[in-house]
């Protein structure tokens, strides 16, 4: 299996007052891309793990696996939601694209 495509994982922290040091923190993000597998869920696959068919479901398997808490993941620039994690294998992802 080629790991040619790549995921980044991104962070958001939110700004606000920050008592340790009294200032106004500003909102950032922080971003790890790493080397993945990506395919898409085919219908038949789709409607047995999620019972719908009208979602389009793109599998990331990762060579190693992550357990960074990420608010969502991107991929070639494009949003994607985690539906759900492998239990079997911690470097597999379940994403939905988000608008």
């Amino acid at each position: 299996m080629r790991f040619n495509q790549r995921i980044t994982f991104v962070t958001e922290h939110n700004g606000g007052y920050n008592p340790g040091t009294g200032e106004h923190d500003e909102p950032s993000k922080e971003a790890e891309t790493v080397a993945c597998n990506l395919s898409e869920l085919g219908i038949e696959r789709t409607n047995e793990l999620f019972g719908q068919i009208d979602k389009k479901i793109i599998v990331a398997r990762l060579q190693r696996p992550y357990a960074k808490p990420f608010d969502y993941a991107e991929i070639n620039g494009d949003k994607y939601n985690v539906k759900r994690q492998s239990d079997y294998r911690k470097g597999a992802f379940y994403l939905e694209g988000s608008s």
